[in-house]
């Protein structure tokens, strides 16, 4: 995403630092820098909260799909609503579990690790706690998260809370893209 300029950068600082660093990053590294203002944990609770969306789109997406293969809509035709509806992100999400990538060939670097997404989920939950308030969404998908580290091991991509889903269900963790085992 750095390469292609299409970061978004959330800044703390003094206005003046920032501002003198925008060259830098705008259509070099970013496309746009979001000012935190002077208290820099607030940039961190940002880049937070993003991820609470990134894991939430995937555990929507991974309950939408596994929908699908349980009432025999398709994953096919779910897929094709997600593009159409929700645009690129979303079914790039969905292009993760149906095609398998979600448990990638061992010694196949997954695109977003689950333990990395498991390690920004709990840290969203336990600051969410520590604030009086809860994230039941995310708190669901870290528990999908950690069920597929402990079905399938750690070479898994973040999405497969897809995985997990598949197995409360009734269906198998793996589909007829993904690896097949450990």
């Amino acid at each position: 995403m750095a390469a292609a300029g299409k970061l978004i950068f959330a800044m703390a600082g003094p206005s003046a630092a920032i501002e003198t660093l925008r060259p830098c990053i705008i259509d070099v590294m970013g496309r746009s820098i979001i000012n935190m203002g002077e208290d820099v944990r607030k940039s961190s609770l940002l880049k937070i909260s993003g991820n609470i969306f990134v894991i939430g789109f995937q555990e929507l997406t991974a309950e939408a799909q596994v929908f699908a293969e349980k009432t025999g809509l398709g994953t096919r035709q779910m897929e094709q609503f997600i593009s159409d509806m929700y645009g690129p992100v979303i079914e790039s999400y969905s292009k993760r579990m149906t095609t398998g990538a979600y448990a990638p060939p061992l010694g196949t670097p997954p695109g977003f690790a689950v333990s990395l997404a498991a390690k920004d989920a709990g840290h969203a939950v336990k600051i969410a706690e520590e604030h009086g308030t809860r994230i039941p969404t995310i708190e669901t998908a870290l528990a999908r998260m950690e069920a597929a580290r402990k079905f399938a091991g750690e070479s898994l991509d973040s999405s497969s809370i897809y995985g997990s889903a598949r197995l409360e269900a009734g269906l198998p963790f793996w589909n007829e893209n993904s690896r097949q085992s450990n």
